[in-house]
């Protein structure tokens, strides 16, 4: 059925064209001419590769990748008892050094002053000498009673009394305390009673004393000579 249609077509044209015609050919189906390639392929443009999409880290390695096969350990050794470090004192820092200083005059003596017992001087030609030294004695000397206690002391210069010399009484009190030049008595002086209590003050002009200043054994003001005159 689906046939009837075209057969009816074919025998239309048939009866158009006589019995002598012979019937025409279906067209050949026409075979397109190839086409002629130029001399010269254009270079072929350089693909451009796709721009590559950001790659996800990988990721980290598991423990069992990254960490290395532990070696067995030691079992440690039991622990011992800590000492206790001495505590070191600190490294003594250098002194700055002093800046230098004029030296002042020193109050000592250069030597030691010589000192003799007085029982071992004698007097000769008005001097004082050491026994069998033929030069007078300079130096310190101490006198004593036969009872053993202090009597005086002082000192000798060429063989003469010299500076401040003190006497005590027999209990032990200052007696004097007098100043001496060249075996004379020059300077202040002072005296006191047996008792302790002060007795005068004054000075040796010449061998002589002015007193400035007088007391009794109670300690009581005493009045002064009058002054002598001219």
């Amino acid at each position: 059925m689906r046939l009837l249609p075209v057969q009816l077509a074919a025998l239309a044209l048939l009866v158009a064209c006589g019995p002598g015609e012979p019937p025409t050919p279906p067209p050949a189906e026409s075979t397109p001419a190839p086409v002629a390639k130029p001399a010269t392929e254009p270079t072929p443009a350089p693909e451009t590769k796709p721009t590559p999409e950001p790659t996800e880290p990988a990721p980290p390695p598991t423990a069992a990748e990254s960490v290395p096969e532990q070696v067995a350990e030691p079992e440690p050794e039991p622990a011992k008892p800590i000492e206790p470090v001495p505590a070191t004192a600190p490294a003594a820092q250098p002194k700055p050094v002093a800046e230098p200083v004029a030296a002042a005059p020193s109050i000592r003596k250069p030597k030691r002053e010589r000192f003799i017992e007085e029982h071992r001087l004698e007097l000769k030609e008005q001097r004082w000498h050491v026994i069998g030294e033929p030069e007078p004695y300079t130096g310190q000397t101490k006198r004593w009673t036969i009872e053993g206690w202090k009597q005086a002391e002082g000192g000798y210069k060429n063989g003469m009394q010299h500076g401040r010399w003190k006497t005590w009484w027999d209990n032990g009190n200052l007696r004097s305390a007098v100043e001496f030049k060249n075996g004379k008595p020059s300077g202040p002086a002072i005296h006191w009673h047996a008792n302790g209590q002060r007795k005068t003050e004054g000075t040796f002009v010449n061998g002589k004393f002015t007193a400035t200043a007088k007391w009794d054994e109670a300690g009581e003001a005493l009045p002064l000579d009058p002054a002598p005159k001219p």
